[in-house]
């Protein structure tokens, strides 16, 4: 199959056979470079994922409100974006459970992405804010982040909070080859510069919002 994109969408494979079908399938696409996974998916899908995901060409992953149903499908999903060759680009949209951001963590280190992006990315407590940042200042390739939307304050103040704390965070900052919402940063210091901006720009878009919102309910009556 010549197949390059591929979305996924709440995929519930019955049975643990028909997730390794499924997964056997992507291996065998030689020219699949774009995989969305989108909302549900199950445990069974999450294991065969990790089994064989060296064997998977995808360059760019996009995870969109995805949805892992137990700690271990986590950490299996997330040992899977370890394992992947070629993968250099990954997205997470819409909220991500605490248990992913745990597992990205552990794992950060071995996972080699040199773009990533949070589109409107929600966590759903402080401490999978505190994870989730920790494994950005992990990542050993990341060079170009995007935090696209609105980012909650908690992850604003963690990411604000650790960027300045941890020894040796966002490595390639420091040697010049690091891009924040598409642009270039000098050094850490620039980079930690920028953060109050996108609290206030967190700070303008829910104002926006409110305003969108008290007008379309004004224009109801």
């Amino acid at each position: 199959m010549q197949v390059q994109t591929l979305n996924l969408y709440d995929v519930e494979c019955p049975t643990p056979a028909s997730s390794h079908h499924l997964v056997e399938s992507l291996c065998s696409m030689p020219n699949l470079t774009n995989l969305t996974l989108v909302r549900k998916i199950n445990d069974e899908l999450c294991s065969a994922l990790k089994a064989k995901a060296s064997s998977i060409k995808v360059q760019t992953l996009k995870l969109d409100y995805v949805e892992c149903p137990t700690q271990a499908s986590s950490q299996h999903l997330v040992e899977a974006l370890c394992s992947l060759p070629n993968l250099t680009n990954l997205t997470l949209k819409w909220k991500i459970n605490d248990e992913l951001c745990f597992a990205l963590k552990a794992k950060a280190s071995s996972i080699q992405v040199q773009t990533l992006k949070l589109d409107y990315v929600k966590c759903p407590t402080q401490a999978s804010s505190q994870h989730l940042v920790e494994a950005l200042c992990s990542l050993p390739n990341l060079t170009n982040l995007t935090l696209k939307w609105k980012i909650n304050d908690e992850l604003c103040f963690a990411l604000k909070a650790k960027a300045s704390s941890i020894q040796d965070c966002f490595p390639q900052i420091r040697k010049g080859n690091f891009r924040f919402n598409g642009v270039a940063q000098d050094d850490l210091n620039s980079f930690l510069h920028t953060l109050p901006y996108l609290e206030w720009f967190n700070d303008v878009n829910c104002s926006s919002d409110s305003a969108n919102l008290g007008n379309s309910n004004g224009s109801d009556n």
